[in-house]
């Protein structure tokens, strides 16, 4: 096969790929992202406020979980001296 007359087989449309963006860019919901953005209630990024007592919990579940995972993983060394004084 001559590379030099070969055409690829899906053709890439500069202006159908610019009127798709167009349209998307005139969307009524991107309006609506915008006008929310000006009202100062869009930013997606911040955090909600956790309350006091959640937060406390979540660190207790963060390190009970842990704890857990520590001793799930230690029990291979355990089990040695665990097993070693059966008969």
């Amino acid at each position: 096969m001559n590379w030099a007359f070969h055409e690829s087989q899906v053709r890439f449309d500069v202006r159908a790929e610019r009127e798709e963006y167009e349209r998307l860019f005139k969307h009524p919901a991107r309006e609506l992202q915008d006008r929310i953005v000006r009202c100062g209630g869009g930013d997606r990024t911040r955090r909600h406020a956790v309350p006091e007592w959640e937060r406390i919990f979540q660190a207790k579940v963060v390190a009970r979980r842990l704890l857990h995972q520590a001793r799930v993983l230690g029990w291979g060394n355990e089990k040695r001296y665990y097993f070693a004084q059966k008969s």
